[in-house]
């Protein structure tokens, strides 16, 4: 049996919300489990609930879809909005999709397949898009040493790979890797590293292998205190 996201859907507009809620009944891969016609009443109560995935609408009074998406931070979100000079603020957001309106039944779905895939069977490989560049890479999230948010724009993270290779991602949540890799975890509020990169911990500072710094000596990153007890359960499990 497949498993279905469990999803929240807000919508100001309570005529589009009840044809959502019905697409949603019918579609094999999602559920909404919750709905809010009022943004600032879901931000309320988002806290103590339960979900996978957000349906957003994007144009909706006192707080829109990208501000509201913005706070949730980590949660993915699929879009689904009729304004389109809006779609260049929600792609900064690096949503799993946007859905234009009116929504057709067979693109709403093609959108729960690729959020299904992201978050339940969880690809080997990723597509990114790369900084200052038409091109897009194909990444093996196995292969991810480190992650560092990039100093000029920190939407954007550098990557480094097995075999040397480095990327700058565009629109890129650490919190999203670290969510579909087996192997990432996050060590302070700008890094993540593999587990299988970790040489040496001494203290608070973890020394890598596989990524050379500047100087050409193993890269060192910082464990922040907050993070310290989720890398030490996860170094722990992994031996």
């Amino acid at each position: 049996m497949i498993k279905k996201l469990q999803a929240v859907a807000v919508d100001d507009n309570p005529e589009f919300l009840s044809l959502l809620l019905q697409l949603c009944k019918e579609s094999p891969l999602v559920e909404v489990v919750h709905s809010y016609t009022d943004p600032t009443e879901f931000l309320r109560q988002a806290p103590n609930l339960e979900f996978d995935l957000c349906l957003l609408d994007i144009q909706m009074p006192v707080m829109d879809g990208t501000t509201l998406a913005q706070v949730l931070d980590c949660k993915p979100v699929i879009f689904i909005s009729g304004i389109d000079h809006k779609f260049r603020d929600a792609l900064n957001i690096s949503p799993i999709d946007i859905v234009p309106k009116p929504v057709m039944k067979d693109r709403l779905y093609k959108s729960f397949r690729k959020a299904h895939d992201l978050l339940i069977e969880k690809k080997e490989f990723e597509l990114f898009n790369v900084a200052e560049s038409s091109k897009k890479v194909k990444v093996r999230l196995a292969d991810i040493l480190l992650v560092s948010t990039d100093e000029i724009d920190p939407r954007n993270k550098q990557v480094w790979l097995k075999g040397g290779e480095k990327y700058t991602l565009m629109n890129c949540k650490i919190e999203r890797l670290v969510a579909n890799s087996p192997l990432l975890v996050q060590v302070n509020k700008s890094q993540a590293v593999s587990l299988e990169a970790v040489k040496e911990v001494e203290f608070d500072l973890l020394t890598l292998n596989g990524v050379a710094a500047d100087d050409g000596r193993p890269k060192q990153v910082t464990l922040g205190t907050v993070y310290r007890a989720k890398f030490k359960e996860r170094m722990l499990y992994s031996k």
